[in-house]
């Protein structure tokens, strides 16, 4: 009986790859006590393989995300230029929650698991000054959730999905206030630099949203939405990371 019961995921290799619009808004009191708003693009490729263990049950997923975005203050005198490298690699379990979850039938399904996340980025204020660039860099360890939902709309098979990333623990970058680059890095004056991820010190979440219509037996449109909301406040300083992503690509299934 477990062997028909298997999803289309418990049984496919799954490869999309989407570009996107971003909403952004960045504050980093390092830089300025400002908050920006602005503007810019992300690509993502997202791969999703069974495993051979759990009667192919467990499966990895790939997340390789950038994003370059320009922001500025109500001022509208300068502006910020922010960067970022995501990459996640995660094992999730794959759970039935009704007894049918093929996309000819209509069900749904639930998937759970960890893994590990990392996040590089810079955010540089065009204003200038002695300090005009900060960094960003974290590597977390994430609990990962997700529901799907296969359904039939104009006789053609469609597929919801959501899912949330939340870290459980890590470490991040930061400097302390007042403290530059060159001190940090040509003189290695350490102070606290490196601190641990927790809910009152840093956070940070992936939650993602995608429809899957499939075109071919091999070939789906996917459209969706990415919220990404990073926040620090440690050593004097406070940051804060929100993109609101709008997604459009094509998953291939092998």
């Amino acid at each position: 009986m477990l062997a028909p019961m298997l999803s289309v995921m418990a049984q496919e290799r799954e490869s999309a790859t989407m570009f996107g619009v971003s909403g952004v808004t960045q504050w980093d009191t390092y830089l300025s006590n400002e908050r920006y708003h602005g503007g810019g693009l992300t690509v993502a490729s997202q791969i999703s393989r069974p495993t051979h263990w759990m009667q192919r049950r467990l499966y990895v997923q790939h997340l390789t995300q950038g994003s370059l975005a320009i922001a500025e203050p109500r001022s509208d005198k300068h502006k910020t230029i922010n960067g970022f490298f995501h990459w996640q690699v995660g094992w999730m379990y794959h759970f039935l929650a009704s007894q049918e979850s093929g996309a000819e039938s209509g069900g749904w399904e639930m998937n759970a698991g960890a893994g590990v996340q990392t996040r590089l980025g810079f955010v540089y204020n065009t204003l200038g000054g002695n300090n005009p660039a900060s960094a960003r860099a974290a590597v977390n360890l994430i609990a990962m959730g997700q529901v799907r939902r296969h359904f039939e709309l104009w006789r053609k098979p469609f597929m919801a999905t959501l899912q949330a990333d939340v870290p459980l623990t890590g470490l991040f970058f930061t400097p302390d206030y007042g403290q530059s680059y060159y001190e940090i890095f040509s003189l290695g004056h350490y102070s606290h630099n490196v601190q641990i991820v927790n809910s009152f010190r840093a956070f940070q979440t992936n939650v993602l949203f995608t429809l899957d219509c499939r075109l071919k037996a091999r070939t789906a449109l996917r459209v969706g939405y990415q919220g990404q909301f990073m926040q620090s406040k440690a050593n004097g300083l406070k940051t804060q990371d929100f993109y609101h992503n709008v997604l459009i690509g094509f998953v291939r299934y092998m």
